[in-house]
């Protein structure tokens, strides 16, 4: 979802008066929530579609305004249902694709203008740039790819709280994926912490999703420092710290694209993912990818990377 954001821009930018409504599940609902380029956002969850109650909320919801342009942009997989949700909302002019690499989309007589997502020959082509390519009917586009989650100053009061009376280096880690095979070892990252705290005596805190529990007790029982873990904040919360902080270090995962957004130098750890295609845009955020096998990345890859962007600062 955090890579659809320069999708939402492209209209904003050629369409100044344009009003977008998004229709989002429930854990992506969470990425864009506070995002000012959105005029609505229309809540879309499966697990309720057997409630009559959930049924006539969603038809109000499409049938109730009066939609100029319809679009399903494409990522990874084509949805089904996404194209059938914007039928039902009785679009004017309906986008979306007919094919993705070279596998005919059965739904793609539901639109006016079908799209052939074909990057078989350029599998380098950024997330942010393919979903775009949705756009090429009506000719519009942007060249700021870069995604964004709105911070308000309830956030910023609150990470100022998360880091009170901290002056040493802020470091924040995420340790976890959903994914197995993109999550660097427990073992490297204690490693890792324990030379960087020889060094730098930093302030440490850790990002914890519902699955990363087990890595972090495993974590804390390696290190013999203070770790901060976060656990219940909301994204923009979770970016306002990380903003303020020196260093993120995170596995390629949901995390590492709300660190993404953020001013924070950030190491981003690949392992059978093209990071060329993944990984966050910006001047300050750094990539490390060796061999598919995650763990092929060294802890000194990584110490090298972290030591360069602290002694800049430190």
């Amino acid at each position: 979802m955090l890579t659809s954001v320069p999708l939402f821009r492209a209209l904003i930018e050629n369409i100044p008066d344009c009003r977008i409504t998004l229709i989002a599940s429930p854990d992506n609902i969470k990425a864009v929530r506070q995002n000012e380029m959105l005029s609505n956002i229309i809540l879309f969850d499966k697990k309720k579609l057997f409630s009559v109650r959930y049924i006539k909320y969603l038809a109000t919801q499409l049938r109730g305004k009066k939609f100029e342009l319809g679009l399903v942009p494409v990522t990874v997989s084509i949805s089904f249902t996404s194209g059938i949700l914007v039928r039902l909302a009785k679009c004017k002019y309906l986008i979306g694709p007919s094919s993705l690499d070279g596998k005919l989309f059965s739904g793609r007589f539901l639109f006016n203008s079908a799209v052939d997502f074909d990057w078989r020959e350029n599998t380098d082509v950024h997330i942010s740039k393919r979903i775009l390519k949705i756009l090429e009917p009506i000719k519009i586009s942007t060249k700021n790819l870069r995604s964004h989650i709105l911070i308000t100053e309830t956030d910023r009061v609150y990470a100022d709280k998360f880091f009170n009376g901290v002056d040493k280096p802020k470091i924040g880690l995420h340790i976890g994926a959903g994914k197995i095979q993109n999550r660097w070892s427990v073992d490297n990252f204690a490693e890792l912490m324990n030379k960087l705290n020889s060094k730098y005596n930093p302030f440490f805190f850790l990002t914890v999703g519902q699955m990363d529990e087990e890595l972090y007790n495993q974590l804390h029982k390696m290190i013999n420092f203070d770790l901060m873990p976060m656990r219940t904040q909301t994204i923009p919360q979770i970016a306002a710290v990380i903003e303020k902080s020196d260093l993120f270090i995170s596995n390629d995962t949901g995390i590492m694209h709300v660190a993404g957004v953020t001013n924070c130098p950030m190491i981003s750890l690949f392992g059978p993912t093209n990071p060329k295609m993944w990984s966050p845009i910006g001047e300050n955020k750094y990539f490390i990818k060796k061999e598919n096998d995650i763990n092929s990345i060294q802890v000194d890859d990584v110490l090298e990377f972290a030591e360069r962007i602290l002694n800049e600062t430190y």
